[in-house]
């Protein structure tokens, strides 16, 4: 087997941790790649060296847990471990240059625990080499992690820019390898004032449509096997897009771009929906799709 490059997961010693490790086992195992699990830890300033070497017995404990339970997923999954002493977001933002994929739980009892609030996260979300996967756990049972399900389609933002392309690169992707259809969905008014304002414009709303449409013809012509529907919305994206993952198996958004989808991610309604989310969220970076979706 051709191994295609390596998904990271950030294990931080948390149960939701786990949850994230268990995902992308699965999406190791799909993608033929080697899965790297990554604990890193921050010394105390006037830490001893007993304290130190703890320190280090107790990561490398979490990461042989982590490591059992991804394998219950798929037994023969390639596992690398690797323990880091350093700041977790800094330590994954190095380890995102050499990775298909970068997965983490939303909050945790260690390092990453902070991870998508504030700064960190919008750090993560701009400065990652490889599209972020966000997990909300519990995910699916072992086996309903591996198997093909047509019933769960994978969601995904579209702003109307071209910033939404390595978003829609993903998620096409991912609708494939999953053999899953695909909703894309476009806030075109984000305010409901806005909405009853242009009541009367008609035109600009199959404007709007034929918008959508364009952006997913390129894209419906790649992957003819993949069922799509395009739905325009009226609100904010992030209460459109939490409303549709709860029968979603990954929601999918760029963290930048000119529209609304964009935006959203660098502030409030980005982070409802990191943490409102009923399913992993998947955050493309612009130029950041590439080895994710490389076959």
């Amino acid at each position: 087997m051709t191994v295609q490059g390596t998904v990271v997961a950030g294990i931080d010693g948390s149960d939701l941790a786990i949850e994230a490790a268990r995902w992308a086992a699965a999406e190791a195992a799909r993608h033929r790649c080697v899965l790297r699990l990554v604990r890193a830890y921050r010394l105390p300033p006037s830490s001893d060296p007993e304290a130190s070497s703890l320190l280090w017995s107790h990561a490398h404990h979490q990461l042989w847990s982590a490591a059992h339970c991804v394998r219950a997923v798929v037994p023969e999954l390639a596992v690398e471990q690797v323990v880091a002493e350093g700041d977790p977001a800094e330590v994954l933002l190095r380890e995102s240059a050499g990775a298909r994929l970068l997965v983490v739980g939303t909050r945790g009892v260690g390092g990453f625990a902070a991870l998508l609030v504030g700064s960190v996260g919008s750090a993560l979300a701009r400065r990652a080499e490889c599209p972020l996967v966000v997990v909300r756990g519990p995910v699916l049972p072992d086996a309903a992690l591996v198997r093909v399900d047509r019933a769960r389609p994978v969601v995904v933002g579209v702003d109307g820019s071209p910033a939404s392309e390595p978003a829609l690169a993903f998620a096409f992707a991912a609708a494939d390898a999953w053999s899953a259809p695909l909703v894309a969905v476009h806030a075109w008014v984000e305010h409901l004032e806005e909405a009853d304002a242009l009541a009367g414009l008609a035109g600009l709303e199959e404007q709007e449509r034929e918008l959508l449409a364009e952006r997913l013809a390129g894209w419906t012509v790649k992957y003819p096997g993949v069922p799509v529907t395009g739905e325009l919305v009226h609100g904010p994206p992030a209460r459109a897009l939490v409303a549709r993952s709860v029968n979603a198996r990954l929601v999918v958004v760029g963290s930048v771009g000119r529209g609304r989808v964009g935006r959203a991610l660098l502030g409030s309604t980005g982070r409802a929906l990191l943490h409102h989310a009923h399913t992993p969220v998947a955050v493309v970076r612009p130029d950041a799709a590439d080895r994710a979706t490389a076959s």
